[in-house]
């Protein structure tokens, strides 16, 4: 049976291609993005029972949407197995605007509180669906872009391809790898959750397509789920390194900024 996963972080339109890659590894997506018009929820099933996956609005400044994205996922596909935390650092970098109050305060609300407050909430709901069954799986995900510092200490960064992260966008990124991985630490052990950690580091060739960074994410899940293993707060907190395969060194820890 086709699981289905969340995503979140990495807004539609521009998640398309994570999700595209995600599907291919059969699964029914439910993705955030801005309001559709499709405001019914028997119209909104039926076209994600069509496609395969699933617009939810999700906003990011509600504490209380972070509740309300999931029952949305479970009121279209019945369920929700897996989520997804999605941080694109580099994508992020090519909306920031120039630094400045409203930017540091913007960084905070749409950039850090969000992930954590949907992060609470989908353990809340593994905790209550998940307690005497199978666990869910929620992966905090993050791709890395070059920030100003590294610019300093490696020019050849500077590249003219890849985004720069300006300090609002590199400083949340550090949030959201430093909340993942305490997070993992605190809720490691329990038996409604496995709690995976993934980091494409910087150059690295699985994540450079959306499509197979995706991809792999959903073919390393289905890996570790077939393997029937479960993972406590030590493995948990360990960092998978993009392209890694499960089962064939398993996991790749990281350093302080993934390299």
């Amino acid at each position: 049976m086709a699981k289905t996963v969340l995503i979140a972080g990495k807004e539609m339109p521009a998640g398309n291609k994570f999700a595209d890659g995600m599907a291919i590894t059969n699964r029914r997506i439910s993705i955030s993005g801005p309001e559709t018009d499709v405001s019914d929820t028997d119209k909104r099933r039926q076209l994600s029972e069509a496609s395969g996956i699933s617009v939810v609005e999700w906003n990011k400044i509600s504490p209380i949407s972070a509740r309300t994205i999931i029952l949305h996922t479970e009121n279209i596909f019945g369920k929700m197995d897996e989520a997804v935390l999605y941080f694109d650092e580099e994508w992020f970098a090519s909306l920031e605007q120039q630094i400045s109050n409203q930017e540091c305060i913007r960084g905070c609300d749409e950039l850090i509180m969000p992930f954590q407050c949907l992060a609470l909430e989908v353990l809340s709901r593994f905790e209550k669906k998940n307690a005497s069954g199978e666990p869910g799986i929620l992966v905090f995900l993050i791709k890395q872009a070059p920030n100003i510092a590294d610019t300093i200490l490696s020019p050849a960064v500077r590249n003219g391809v890849s985004s720069i992260a300006s300090p609002v966008v590199a400083a949340a990124a550090s949030a959201f790898m430093s909340f993942a991985q305490n997070i993992a630490a605190l809720y490691g052990n329990q038996n409604y959750v496995n709690i995976l950690l993934m980091n494409s580091g910087l150059g690295n060739e699985t994540s450079v397509s959306d499509v197979e960074f995706g991809k792999w994410v959903g073919t390393y899940l289905d890996a570790f789920e077939d393997s029937g293993a479960t993972l406590d707060a030590k493995k948990s907190i360990t960092w998978i390194k993009a392209g890694t395969k499960y089962g064939a060194g398993g996991f790749s820890l990281f350093g302080k900024r993934g390299r």
